[in-house]
């Protein structure tokens, strides 16, 4: 069953009681990126990751807002980028 895409989601808990992080997402490339640094998996289908990070996990999480550039931007961008091809 395909989860659409307003409905994707993870969420990240840490437990500070046994000090592991908790991830549940539906959120494919999440459910790919973080399969391999799962220790005790709950629920683990195509479309579902649950369960606790492994303590061999050693990587970190990371919010960020997406930046949105003006067209004035974008535009220097490309330049820039022109620039560094052409040396």
């Amino acid at each position: 069953m395909k989860i659409s895409r307003s409905e994707q989601e993870t969420i990240v808990i840490y437990d500070v009681e046994i000090g592991k992080w908790h991830i549940d997402t539906t959120y494919p490339p999440h459910v790919r990126k973080y399969t391999p640094a799962m220790g005790k998996i709950e629920e683990k289908t195509q479309d579902r990751l649950a369960g606790w990070i492994s303590d061999e996990y050693s990587g970190s999480f990371m919010t960020r807002k997406r930046k949105t550039l003006t067209d004035e931007q974008r535009q220097q961008v490309v330049e820039q980028l022109r620039k560094g091809q052409e040396q």
